[in-house]
This record gives C-alpha cells, structure tokens and sequence, in this order.
C-alpha cells in the first residue's frame, strides 16, 4: 500500500476573559505575556485508510501560542517525555528541533510541534502514550499550562471491526411502536481485549446508559450480563435487565447473547430488554423505564 504523509492540526480555544462587571475590562499588558500550550491532551490514529485502501501516516501537529499585548519576540524551548511511547520507535520529532521562533507577530503567534507517527501496522500494541513539556519561555513568562499529553491511538485492536457507532432499535414491548436511536457507540475497554462496551444502550436520559459484553473468540457473539447498573435515572437507579415471555425476569447472573453479522448486532434470544427502575433505598424495582423486543444494532 502507498504512504501518504498528511497533517493532522489539533487546535483548542484559550479562554482569557474572567469574571468581571460590565464597566470593567481586563488589565493585561507585556509584562503579564505568556507562552503555553494550547490544550492538555492530543490523540492521532496510529495510521489511516483512505478511500482507495492506501495507507495515511499521520503527522501531529501540537499548537504552542505566544500571548502578549505588542507582539514580543521569544525562543521558546520544549523536551519530548517517553512514556508507554517511546521517540524513535513509536513517533519521532518532525525537523528535530526542540525550540520554537516566535517572531513578535500578533497575527501569527501560534507555532507548532510536529510530530511523525511511526505506525505498527498489523501489531496490537494498545494505545501508546507520551508527554510535551515546555521547558524555557525566553523573554516572556511560562503559562500554566505548560505540559501536554499525547495519545498515539492503535488501530490493530483485535475488535476494531466492531468498534464504532451505531443505530440502535427494537419493538415497544408495551405495543407502542418501534423505538430507534443513533447514538449508540461500541469501545473497547482499556484493560481487557475481550470486553466491549455498550454506550447508550438505550436512549433518552440525561446520562449515557453503559453496559459491557464480552466477544467470542471467533468474534461472531457478544455475551452481556443481566442487571448491570447504569446509573442514575430520575433519582432512581437504573439497571440493564431483561424478562422472558411469557413474563418472567431473569435472574442475575444470566447472559444475553447477540451475534455478530457484518455490521449488525442482534440479540438471539427472544426476550424483552430494557431499563428497570430499582428502588436505591429498598433495592426493589419500581417498574421498568424502557423495554422493547428484537434488541438490535446496525453500524453507522
């Protein structure tokens, strides 16, 4: 496959107005200038896949801005921290410079670190991490923020395929129609390659309902376990359960299975799922917020 360099820019806001009354209006001149780092945490994929299946090495660029009134001229110094990423072997320093040249130009007074991603490509190393610090600001002041974390995503997880997001539905189990949300995203979880997470299981609340499964070995089938908490829900909590029909409530314990077909997800097991609304103070249910029939996801 072909590499294609290509540049990813990560930019974040800085927010430079506090809390004052209408008649007031900040103090601010070139002795308060500061350099720092625009944002606290930056991610790149490990690679990407464009349209005609060729390879996109990612480039990171890490934004560094220079505030002051007049446009003061300053070389800024920073050092690379290795962490579960290591410079050479995961991501190595774009032009291998470690200062940065600000000009004294106001238009202009964001320069950038970049950045190559060195990807491993068909290898599952998990997500790689390291860290940016500025360590000299020359001629004006070190902002606060003068530390970053840098996030190199792996795109070789073992459930990669049936990660992403997702189109959830399912029948009223009340009779009331179909229900449909497109909201709903599968992760991986952080310490457990097996494992998946449902976010927003269901829809409609103030918070995202999420549950785990865990994937086969041959990737056809996830099994989720009953009685997941999920949180609270209008003061009550919230729990993933599912009944048998005629009407009975599976036991803790129990497990739904759904399969795996290309990029839809269905429950095979004819049962009613949903959201029941347990009591936190008895630990009894008070009834069920949502429940529907033929559960099923299909990929965005």
């Amino acid at each position: 496959m072909n590499k294609i360099i290509v540049y990813i820019t990560v930019l974040a806001g800085i927010l430079l107005l506090g809390a004052c009354n209408l008649n007031e209006y900040p103090k601010f001149d070139d002795a308060d200038a500061f350099v720092a780092f625009q944002g606290t945490r930056f991610s790149v994929n490990e690679f990407e896949v464009d349209e005609n299946n060729d390879t996109i090495i990612p480039t990171l660029r890490v934004p560094v801005r220079l505030t002051s009134l007049s446009g003061l001229p300053s070389t800024v110094g920073f050092k690379v921290i290795d962490g579960t990423a290591v410079a050479g072997r995961d991501f190595k320093l774009k032009g291998g410079a470690s200062v940065l040249n600000f000009d004294g130009d106001v238009e202009n007074a964001v320069r950038y670190i970049e950045l190559d991603v060195i990807p491993h490509i068909g290898e599952f190393t998990g997500d790689l991490v390291f860290s940016l610090a500025l360590t000299s600001s020359g001629e004006v002041n070190m902002g606060g923020n003068d530390t970053v974390s840098v996030t190199i995503m792996d795109k070789d997880h073992p459930l990669s395929a049936i990660l992403g997001s997702y189109t959830g539905s399912g029948d009223d189990a009340w009779g009331g129609g179909v229900y449909s949300w497109s909201n709903v995203v599968f992760e991986k979880d952080e310490s457990d390659i097996t494992k998946i997470w449902i976010v927003n299981v269901f829809s409609g609340y103030p918070s995202p309902l999420k549950v785990y499964g865990v994937v086969n070995e041959e990737k056809t089938e996830i099994s989720v376990p009953v009685t997941q908490d999920v949180g609270t829900i209008s003061g009550y909590t919230g729990r993933f359960a599912a009944a048998t029909i005629p009407y009975s409530l599976l036991p803790d314990g129990e497990k739904l299975i759904f399969s795996i077909d290309g990029g839809t997800v269905a429950l095979t097991q004819p049962y009613q799922v949903g959201i029941q609304a347990i009591n936190p103070s008895t630990g009894v249910s008070a009834g069920w917020f949502e429940r529907v029939t033929g559960l099923k996801y299909v990929k965005n």
